[in-house]
């Protein structure tokens, strides 16, 4: 018997959100297409990041991230390689007054003539520095002009010199016997004398006493 069909009925099978049967293939026989693909998931999670990056807040960059490209090199390109040879912070400056000084006692040492050394021995004096207690500067000082910074040089010379040997002994001795003959003062020209003699190696010895007469028998 053939059954009369309801006109009233709800006709579900062409509402496309309730024909379930004909979206996983009917009676075509064809495979059902999974939901959830992989391929449909991975879209999924990529829209859900895009969307978070977009409506997220925007954050100050912390100060270890702001120095990093700096510690990198600088514009190395974001693959973590140094963009170039990283440079030292320079080590602090040294004293000025002893650069100074470094400077001013060079220029003793390397003068030549009496105009020469006089002039950078003044100005080593007038910055205010005392000269050091060194064979080679004592040597120059004994060409200054002004006989007393020769008599100072002469005395510190004899000290150092009780202890050192002479390091340049053939000047020493040509300086000193130039004193001996040009200098004004007396008593210089005796300190040049004592002090050639000593470096030469014909120090004045003392005198031995005499010998007393025998005894008379």
């Amino acid at each position: 018997m053939r059954r009369v069909r309801n006109k009233d009925a709800t006709k579900v099978w062409h509402n496309p959100e309730l024909n379930t049967f004909s979206r996983l293939g009917g009676g075509n026989g064809g495979v059902a297409r999974p939901a959830d693909a992989p391929e449909d998931r991975r879209h999924a999670k990529q829209h859900r990041a895009a969307l978070e990056a977009l409506f997220a807040p925007k954050r100050d960059p912390e100060p270890e991230d702001a120095a990093k490209p700096a510690r990198n090199g600088g514009g190395g390109g974001g693959n973590g390689k140094p963009g170039g040879r990283i440079v030292l912070a320079p080590a602090p400056s040294a004293d000025p007054r002893t650069a100074e000084r470094q400077k001013l006692l060079g220029k003793l040492l390397l003068a030549a003539g009496r105009p020469g050394i006089s002039k950078a021995a003044d100005e080593f004096i007038k910055a205010g520095f005392t000269f050091p207690e060194e064979q080679d500067v004592y040597l120059q000082l004994l060409e200054h002009a002004k006989e007393e910074h020769v008599r100072t040089a002469i005395d510190v010379l004899s000290t150092i010199l009780a202890g050192e040997l002479p390091k340049r002994r053939a000047v020493l001795e040509s300086r000193l016997r130039r004193i001996e003959q040009f200098a004004e003062e007396p008593s210089t020209r005796a300190a040049a004398e004592r002090l050639r003699r000593r470096v030469s190696g014909r120090a004045e010895t003392p005198s031995s006493p005499p010998s007393a007469p025998p005894s008379a028998q």
